[in-house]
């Protein structure tokens, strides 16, 4: 099995200790790009619809200037065709848009045969020069029908394309082969890029989700931490103030007042204690959140994540090196394609928590990361 090795030492966090951007702190600054990278990204999303459907009303619109200027067109034909293509062009780009965000159009077959009727009926008046205006046709079956019917009604489209040719009387030569051709490469180089953006804004979602899901998890085991923690010692606390104050009401010279008073004053300190801690082991991170969210995000890459504790306590915090070592280690699974099975093993070795993470699916080779 692969292993990447990472000795996390138990280090005593600095209470106030702040942290800065800086050229020493280069996990922090990473994250800062990270960010602005994100935002960057999110920004260029939003123009993902937009920008799909221009490019997808390229070919149509410029497909009436080139009948003007054919030799099988003319300027009354470019006429034709260019009501038909405003007819045509926004039921087209309505199911570009639904393919882009991964849904599909309401009555999309109707429009679909709408789109047919179109551009198939003003063939006889504009002639063999409308011919590849029918890429249309072939992006919107592969959009809106499922498969095998997508691959049918597309391949239909583009076989009918020479024998049109024959029956309009193209002068081009060799016209059958090359509306052919033109019904492919068109077709493609729309739907292609088209399908790109779909995947592109749904992997996007789903790692919004992810992280939706991290912050949710992340906040359920601080509610359960605080309500195991300071919610049993602020209970004690109140129990032991209303003890206190029916004595001092019975008897204030009586001692057991005072020895009653004192220990609501030390409880009162050792749950500000906790308190302290709690959020100083919020600030630094905890071993067992670092490891959960590592685990996490292998299981969400699809790679089948195994978590092995050791019998002993975890530290409650973990210096910023052995983070930075321990997404290290993630990252380089992470950006294996072939990783398909890990295992984060834990343990206890003088003093010193050992981290483990090993491939699990291919043959042993061990690197060390920190020392």
């Amino acid at each position: 099995m692969a292993t990447s090795s990472v000795a996390l030492p138990l280090t005593r966090p600095l209470i106030g200790r702040r942290r800065t951007v800086g050229r020493r702190d280069r996990w922090w600054s990473s994250v800062v790009v990270t960010l602005n990278e994100s935002e960057r990204s999110a920004r260029l999303l939003r123009l993902a619809v937009p920008g799909a459907l221009a490019y997808s009303a390229v070919f149509p619109i410029v497909q009436v200037a080139l009948i003007a200027e054919s030799w099988d067109g003319g300027y009354a034909e470019a006429a034709w065709a260019l009501a038909a293509t405003v007819a045509y062009l926004p039921l087209h780009l309505g199911h570009v848009a639904h393919a882009v965000r991964g849904t599909r159009p309401p009555a999309g077959v109707w429009s679909l045969a709408a789109m047919a009727a179109l551009i198939l009926g003003v063939l006889p008046i504009v002639g063999s020069a409308w011919l590849p205006s029918c890429h249309a046709l072939v992006v919107s079956a592969l959009l809106v029908l499922r498969p095998p019917w997508s691959w049918l009604a597309a391949g239909s489209v583009v076989v009918v394309q020479a024998p049109l040719t024959w029956a309009l009387g193209s002068v081009v030569p060799a016209a059958g082969s090359y509306y052919t051709v033109t019904a492919v490469w068109r077709a493609s180089s729309v739907v292609v890029p088209v399908w790109l953006v779909r995947t592109i804004l749904q992997l996007h979602a789903a790692r919004r989700a992810l992280a939706d899901e991290a912050v949710v998890r992340e906040r359920v085991r601080i509610d359960a931490e605080v309500r195991r923690t300071l919610g049993t010692a602020l209970d004690a606390i109140a129990g032991r103030g209303r003890q206190a104050g029916a004595a001092l009401a019975l008897d204030p010279r009586d001692p057991a007042v005072e020895a009653e008073l004192r220990n609501l004053v030390d409880g009162s300190r050792r749950a500000l204690a906790d308190a302290r801690r709690l959020v100083r082991g919020y600030q630094q991170g905890s071993l067992r959140s670092e490891i959960d969210t590592a685990a996490g995000l292998l299981a969400a890459a699809g790679v089948r994540t195994r978590v092995v504790l050791p019998a002993g306590p975890l530290p409650d915090t973990v210096d910023v090196g052995a983070r930075a070592a321990l997404r290290a280690a993630t990252a380089q699974v992470l950006r294996d394609e072939t990783a398909r099975a890990c295992a984060i093993m834990v343990s206890l070795d003088d003093g010193q928590v050992r981290l483990d993470l090993r491939r699990d699916d291919v043959p042993s080779a061990t690197r060390e990361v920190v020392r």
